[in-house]
């Protein structure tokens, strides 16, 4: 099986239109089983999209419209002109940066049973500090396995920002019976307080880069970023957290500029999973 998060920066970067070719043109050469994304905006005054040219698109309840700019919309299309076909997902989560409704996505080879999760202590979508995580259920393999696109807040104490929205994930993943794997920006470096929360938590899932066979690459974020205007360090504060019975092969940084061009503020990880 092979992953891959990225937090995409989508429509704020220059050459914004190159840089999603060149997602599409990773993701075909990858052939990736499973995507999660973030930062994933469309312009809140851009046409809708009617619902016969969403090819694949696997609603959740309460479902915002998805409009014909919408960033995980475009690549599908872009995909799909390419021979590669995906179900996929997306939601709102916040208003961003004024113009933009921004959220979550998924994508699937095979169809996916979705569901959009408010976590945050508030629901406003006017705030920036709202935050909605896309949990999908999907098949790898004829299994049944449970996906999710995290998008969290930053570590402000352990009972607000990023502990509680974990606390209400953490909460809710604990009912599923299914693999679990958890791909995203946590906005939380490794080895600090957030990260440490994630790592003792009772669901039964590690982080990938820590168990990985080969590891190419650490740090997802290299410089000040939106979110983390005074950073000077290199972060790893993208993750993708797999079942703790999982044997992973490598853990990769892509979108790094070293492997495939630099698209967004983050940086990319796939991983390859033999079994899990």
């Amino acid at each position: 099986m092979n992953l891959l998060t990225l937090n995409t920066h989508s429509w704020l970067e220059d050459e914004a239109e190159r840089k999603l070719q060149q997602l599409v043109e990773k993701i075909v050469e990858a052939d990736y089983d499973i995507i999660a994304l973030q930062e994933v905006n469309q312009l809140v005054e851009s046409a809708v999209v009617s619902q016969s040219d969403l090819v694949n698109f696997c609603s959740v309840s309460g479902q915002k419209s998805i409009h014909e700019d919408n960033f995980a919309y475009c690549l599908i299309k872009k995909l799909a002109m390419e021979g590669r076909s995906y179900y996929w997902s997306w939601d709102m989560s916040h208003i961003g940066y004024d113009i933009y409704e921004e959220g979550n996505a998924l994508l699937s080879k095979n169809p996916l049973t979705s569901e959009a999760m408010i976590v945050s202590e508030t629901s406003n979508y006017q705030d920036y500090r709202t935050r909605k995580l896309l949990i999908g259920n999907t098949l790898f393999q004829g299994k049944e396995i449970c996906v999710v696109s995290t998008h969290f807040s930053w570590w402000q104490d352990k009972n607000s920002g990023f502990a509680f929205e974990w606390q209400q994930l953490e909460q809710r993943l604990l009912t599923e019976n299914k693999p679990l794997f958890l791909l995203g920006d946590f906005n939380n470096p490794a080895q600090e307080a957030g990260y440490l929360l994630v790592e003792k938590s009772p669901l039964a899932i590690i982080d990938s880069y820590s168990t990985a066979k080969t590891k190419n690459g650490e740090a997802t974020v290299e410089q000040a970023i939106d979110g983390w205007k005074e950073n000077t360090r290199k972060l790893r504060i993208d993750y993708i957290f797999v079942p703790e019975t999982s044997i992973v092969y490598s853990h990769q940084i892509v979108f790094d500029g070293e492997n495939a061009p630099i698209i967004s503020d983050h940086f990319g990880i796939e991983i390859e999973i033999a079994k899990f």
